[in-house]
């Protein structure tokens, strides 16, 4: 499809230069007729002015045409003649083709057609020749169109081509790719399982010089270390190092190409990682996402001690996608877990939001102070995360916090408060709940309704003992909320 679509813009951009290289030769003749009419206008009121002086020579000159009307017809049909000649003459002077080429040229060329004609052509076939030669130099519209068509003609055939091209050599290079990827899997299968000591592998891997090839043996070897586990997956980086293939992964990760960058980090990752240390520190700050978060996820992979030292010295934010790959490392490779309460009071938010998530999965209770404190935080969803916190730690002694917080939160937050109560809240708490199911929005009386149900035994008591006076949405709200389905 990118072949085709490279194709198509081709011929919407050469058919567009021609277009333009046609009209604005006649866009300037356009212009230069309407100045001329315009100085014919500018000198019509000379003429008005002499008009008795025309009418006086017109006399006489009326009187010699009368005296002469009994011409021959025989004298008459020249002069006919020459003015329809001349009249060609002009209507061919501002023909199409006159915009291109000089009138001079176009009489040589349709003399040498003529010509070429008369000699080579029957008789027959001559006058219609003749015909069509008349009519294509009276109309050039026809040429002009004959000429687009042979262009149009031409520029299919040569994007036709073009694509023809490119798509043999993507699969040329698929084919060449598919071989030698086989020939290299089988010969490092053998040297890993013994079948073959190195010399001999070392024969085997044929053309490893070249530079396509080593890019063929290192996505085998970037397979192999993902699937093999144990002592085999010892072997990999050994071939990777042996064959000096780190030196191409280090140019790949120095381009000034994001993709490249992002794959050189990958395979030195994975295949050299004592070497790509020293790189990925000065990785972690760099302008481009895709390169940052590649290098901050190889930064967690390579420093399993301490891995979110990297924090301290990040200016760059920690995005959400590094955060879920980060996450994913975490439980993978079951690396060390980090207090996170201590990056909560670190300048970017995402590291705090970060920090809040990983202490609400992993159940960190230490320094819940800190996490309390996020409450007060201006970014919205900094606090929502905090409230969620606070509901999923359970927290009890932040419910006054809560309900002094409730008024000035946004709806989303608002409803996350509510949810909280429905775990730490207690029958002190039954009149702000009450409150709220006669007074908020539905679906905060809906969230209030839920929390007071499942809060305690008295409050579920309480509620029942409301009339629709006070809630007249009460029966649906209970109705809903003891619904097993919701």
């Amino acid at each position: 499809m990118r072949h085709l679509s490279f194709a198509v813009n081709l011929l919407i951009v050469n058919s567009v230069i021609f277009l333009c290289s046609v009209t604005f030769p006649q866009a300037v003749q356009a212009k230069n007729l309407l100045f001329v009419q315009a100085g014919i206008l500018i000198q019509q009121p000379d003429t008005v002015e002499n008009s008795e002086t025309e009418n006086a020579v017109i006399a006489p000159t009326q009187e010699a045409t009368v005296e002469n009307q009994e011409l021959n017809s025989a004298d008459t049909f020249p002069l006919k003649k020459t003015i329809d000649s001349s009249e060609k003459q002009e209507h061919r002077k501002h023909s199409i083709l006159s915009i291109f080429v000089s009138d001079k040229k176009i009489e040589q060329l349709k003399t040498k057609l003529i010509a070429y004609g008369q000699k080579h052509l029957p008789r027959k076939v001559r006058k219609v020749y003749f015909d069509v030669i008349e009519k294509v130099f009276d109309y050039s519209i026809l040429l002009l169109f004959a000429a687009l068509i042979l262009f149009f003609i031409a520029n299919i055939a040569f994007v036709l081509l073009t694509l023809n091209f490119t798509v043999k050599r993507k699969n040329q290079k698929e084919r060449f790719e598919r071989i030698y990827g086989k020939m290299y899997e089988e010969v490092i299968m053998d040297y890993i399982f013994g079948n073959i000591d190195w010399e001999k592998a070392l024969i085997k891997l044929k053309k490893i010089k070249n530079k396509a090839n080593r890019r063929i043996l290192i996505s085998v070897l970037m397979n192999y270390k993902a699937n093999f586990k144990g002592e085999l997956e010892s072997f990999i980086p050994e071939i990777y190092l042996k064959l000096n293939l780190q030196q191409d992964s280090l140019k790949l990760a120095k381009s000034r190409y994001s993709h490249k960058k992002v794959k050189g980090i990958m395979e030195l990752t994975h295949l050299y990682p004592q070497g790509a240390k020293g790189m990925i520190k000065t990785l972690i700050n760099d302008p481009n996402d895709y390169v940052r978060t590649e290098a901050q996820i190889a930064y967690v992979t390579l420093n399993s001690e301490n891995p979110f030292s990297f924090f301290d010295n990040l200016k760059q934010p920690f995005a959400k996608w590094a955060q879920l790959s980060v996450f994913y490392l975490i439980r993978l490779n079951q690396i060390p877990v980090p207090a996170f309460a201590r990056f909560l009071s670190f300048k970017h938010y995402n590291i705090r939001n970060f920090s809040l998530r990983m202490i609400t999965f992993f159940q960190q209770l230490e320094d819940v102070s800190e996490v309390i404190k996020m409450v007060e935080s201006e970014m919205e969803e900094t606090r929502f995360l905090a409230y969620k916190a606070i509901n999923d730690l359970r927290l009890y002694d932040s419910r006054e916090l809560l309900k002094k917080k409730f008024d000035g939160e946004t709806k989303r937050n608002k409803l996350e408060i509510l949810k909280a109560f429905k775990n730490i809240g207690d029958s002190d708490d039954f009149a702000f709940l009450e409150e709220v199911m006669k007074t908020g929005s539905v679906s905060l009386k809906l969230e209030a309704c839920r929390s007071v149900y499942y809060m305690s035994q008295e409050s579920r008591d309480n509620i029942s003992k409301h009339t629709k006076k006070e809630i007249p949405e009460l029966e649906l709200l209970l109705a809903h909320v003891k619904d097993p389905r919701n």
